[in-house]
């Protein structure tokens, strides 16, 4: 009885192990080998491919999509034998005509982005699946819009004492900004202020650095660094600095301001005539002490 039991089992057992090993042991089924997205694209500029390179066994109940940030939709997707179809996001952004490979399981696995823009910044997920296996990749993108403009000025609130400011507008993603005298060691607080424009995803930066003029050589080069670090991408300005007073002019150059040219009044004063009544007004100043 026993050996009967042995008998009519042992195949059951031997299918059932030779089935997991299939499984375990088999083909791949599908493999995401790469998933290619630029890492960085400039706002506006040429079309970009995002790529998902596979290999699979059998193609059987092929679908490929592409999801953006996560959303639960997918914004690209490709059932084999049909035509691929552009959702959400992507709708009007993507050329359905584009090809990966000339290979009828691979062809339309990718998707190409006529003009990249701000808005489509974020992580790209490629999912491939069959009726045997789903697998999947991401990767994130950056679209960067640099600075409309980037200026960096000097205001002197005190004679012993300076602020540079460095403003840029118009920057996506959110930049940063830093601000230093290349001749000084100095290592003050730098405020930084970033605000998003209105009814936009642009951003405007502000940053000043207050020095006392002590501690700073003559001349000194201040510069302004903006950066994008997501995008890594960066630019500057400088800006040189002579530490002291404000220049002022002195008592004949202010008198000489004031002098009429020519046609205000009808009166025309000839240079000579000015170079003497400078020089009359230079020792009245230097007698008078005014």
């Amino acid at each position: 009885m026993n050996l009967t039991l042995r008998n009519i089992w042992m195949p059951s057992n031997l299918f059932a192990a030779l089935f997991l090993g299939l499984i375990l042991s088999g083909g791949e089924g599908v493999k995401i080998k790469e998933i290619k997205v630029p890492d960085v694209v400039l706002n506006g500029t040429k079309p970009v491919v995002l790529d998902c390179d596979y290999v699979l066994d059998d193609p059987a109940g092929l679908v490929v999509k592409w999801f953006f940030n996560n959303h639960p939709a997918p914004v690209y997707q490709w059932i084999f034998k049909q035509k691929p179809q552009v959702l959400g996001v992507l709708k009007g952004k993507i050329n359905l005509n584009y090809r990966a490979t000339n290979e009828e399981f691979t062809m339309y696995r990718a998707i190409e982005i006529i003009t990249p823009t701000m808005d489509l910044s974020g992580e790209y997920k490629c999912l491939v699946s069959t009726f045997d296996q789903e697998v999947s990749k991401s990767k994130k993108m950056i679209v960067y819009v640099p600075e409309k403009s980037l200026e960096v000025t000097q205001e002197k609130p005190r004679e012993d004492k300076v602020n540079i400011t460095c403003e840029a507008e118009g920057v996506y993603p959110e930049p940063n900004m830093t601000i230093t005298a290349l001749e000084s060691k100095h290592t003050g607080y730098i405020q930084v202020t970033t605000r998003k424009q209105n009814n936009s995803s642009l951003y405007d930066i502000k940053g000043t650095l207050s020095v006392d003029d002590v501690e700073l050589s003559s001349p000194t080069t201040f510069v302004c660094e903006l950066s994008i670090p997501d995008a890594h991408y960066s630019n500057r300005r400088e800006l040189v600095y002579f530490p002291g007073p404000p220049t002022t002019p002195s008592g004949v150059d202010r008198i000489a301001e004031t002098l009429p040219s020519s046609g205000a009044s009808g009166t025309t004063l000839s240079p000579s005539i000015l170079s003497m009544f400078a020089l009359l007004l230079s020792i009245l100043i230097s007698r008078t002490g005014l």
